[in-house]
């Protein structure tokens, strides 16, 4: 192995949004994670950068209600997940489909 490996980066202690909790998601940077565990006083959490998870998605994008099909791009908006990729940072992708305007958790693959 090489000498200047550190690990394997499917987790990593990040610095997330204050008193987010285990199966939280955030944004972080770039970095579309899960929380593993709670944040600490640091808001700091060991997370997750790959994986499929049931989260909160609502059917909308900046126009209104927007259905979701399987497949589809999550986007990261202002602390909440949908289709708006006009204003959000993208995600991953909806495995699930959720009719126009509805709020509901589905499962959501992390963006690779």
């Amino acid at each position: 192995m090489a000498t200047n490996y550190i690990q394997e980066g499917k987790t990593l202690k990040l610095g997330v949004t204050a008193n987010a909790e285990s199966g939280d998601f955030d944004l972080v940077g770039d970095f579309a994670v899960v929380l593993l565990g709670d944040a600490d006083d640091s808001d700091e959490a060991m997370c997750t950068l790959e994986g499929v998870f049931d989260l909160s998605v609502l059917a909308e994008d900046d126009g209104g209600g927007a259905a979701i099909s399987v497949g589809d791009k999550i986007f990261y908006d202002g602390g909440t997940l949908n289709v708006d990729s006009s204003n959000g940072t993208f995600f991953g992708h909806a495995l699930e489909a959720i009719s126009a305007g509805v709020n509901s958790t589905i499962e959501v693959r992390l963006k690779q």
